[in-house]
């Protein structure tokens, strides 16, 4: 079942749009954050460190993905957001604090519900068929 899980996930993301991966990213974000949460209140603190990491890993994807010269000022603002929800969550992790966690699923929730509906606009990509794949 999990193998199937994988492959199904694996084709969502290979016939995404990029819009629609950015959607993807911000809600594997607020799920691990989430999770996090909730092994805060379980006082299951090793665990907790790995799901913040894993959403830190996530934000970082997407400052990276920024691009400066064409994305401007909001580009340059959504770096300093990314930045912020960095320190937040190095906060929330060391102090176990459930409403860091919080605020910055908030901001993520904010910026993947934009995302979503940007994306929604945006016509899918233009995939070459396989067989010009192949031929390479």
């Amino acid at each position: 079942m999990l193998k199937a899980a994988q492959a199904y996930r694996q084709t969502q993301v290979v016939t995404a749009t990029p819009g629609h991966l950015v959607v993807m990213l911000y809600d594997g974000a607020i799920t691990f954050l989430e999770q996090a949460k909730e092994r805060i209140q379980a006082k299951d603190y090793a665990q907790k460190g790995i799901l913040i990491s894993q959403a830190l890993d996530i934000i970082a994807e997407l400052d990276s993905s920024l691009n400066a010269e064409k994305g401007g000022e909001i580009a340059q603002n959504l770096h300093k957001l990314y930045m912020y929800c960095n320190t937040r969550l190095l906060h929330a992790n060391l102090k176990m604090d459930t409403t860091l966690v919080d605020e910055v699923i908030s901001i993520l929730s904010s910026f993947r519900s934009a995302f979503a509906e940007i994306s929604q606009t945006q016509p899918p990509p233009v995939r070459p068929p396989a067989a010009a794949h192949y031929a390479r």
